[in-house]
């Protein structure tokens, strides 16, 4: 599928970039506003965000410095609901609201888009989602399930704009219009490990179903891939099977180096360790 250029403006609210922005893209109804929480109470005088929309709540995760939090929600005036938050939920440091310019978004609309936020946020896996309660299903017409298919695509383009990748996938080649052609690598090594990924312009990845060792060299016990490793077993991103510890899905490490020490279950130069199908390193393809 042929991909095309998007044009995305952004305008300075506030005439500063740590300020609100707001952000659109040609020929989209929608529009997003990225309101920090100290200026919500600033806010109350747009128009725009007196109308039925989607919004998100932004914050830092305390039991975990590896994903922040995201609350989704929708609601028939965005900053009337964004106030009650100011007093509801403390963990929450910033806002992004989306509207319609053409007000064309009703309740069914954003409870629907709602929902399917939702379930892409939990695909992503990328933030802990604060929701107490899984979204309810809500039944539109078809007609009006495809327009709202095609306004969460524009959204999911312009999100990560304003400095969030909640609905991105970790491997974009999965993606059916990706035209990315990025190079595999493998390490098959000592105590079972076995495993497949690649670098992406976020770290490395390393694949779904690849295992890491069974166990660990004693002089790891005291860093900090031990304590990583032992966070990841913890959270069930690996799991124990017979040959080792099993990736649950798709994870992103902050390098090669990273990668390679988990599933080898020792420090690692993952620059060296990690070999394509032709028997090169990462260095040597970067050379």
């Amino acid at each position: 599928m042929k991909t095309f250029g998007k044009k995305i403006t952004l305008f300075l609210i506030d005439g500063d970039a740590s300020g609100r922005i707001a952000a659109e893209i040609s020929n989209w109804t929608g529009k997003i506003f990225k309101i920090p929480r100290t200026l919500i109470k600033d806010s109350a005088n747009r128009e725009e965000l007196a109308s039925t929309g989607i919004y998100f709540l932004f914050g830092k995760n305390p039991e975990d410095d590896a994903k922040d939090l995201i609350y989704i929600g929708e609601a028939e005036s965005l900053i009337d609901r964004l106030r009650q938050h100011l007093s509801s939920k403390e963990f929450w440091v910033e806002a992004v609201c989306v509207v319609s310019k053409d007000e064309n978004l009703n309740k069914a609309h954003v409870k629907y888009l709602e929902k399917r936020l939702y379930e892409l946020a939990q695909m992503a896996g990328r933030y802990t989602i604060e929701n107490s309660t899984i979204p309810a299903k809500t039944a539109i017409s078809e007609a009006d399930q495809a327009e709202m298919e095609e306004f969460l695509e524009n959204l999911k383009l312009i999100i990560p704009t304003v400095g969030y990748k909640v609905f991105e996938e970790i491997d974009k080649r999965q993606r059916p219009e990706s035209h990315l052609q990025i190079r595999d690598y493998f390490i098959e090594a000592v105590r079972g490990a076995n495993a497949k990924g690649f670098i992406s312009e976020e770290g490395f990845v390393v694949k779904k179903d690849s295992i890491a060792a069974l166990e660990t060299a004693p002089a790891m016990v005291k860093s900090n891939y031990f304590k990583l490793r032992e966070k990841l077993i913890a959270d069930g991103i690996l799991i124990l099977e017979s040959a080792g510890y099993r990736f649950t899905k798709d994870h992103l490490f902050s390098s090669p180096s990273a990668a390679a020490a988990i599933v080898m279950g020792r420090s690692a130069n993952g620059r060296t360790e990690w070999i394509d199908s032709s028997g090169k390193t990462i260095e040597m393809n970067e050379a």
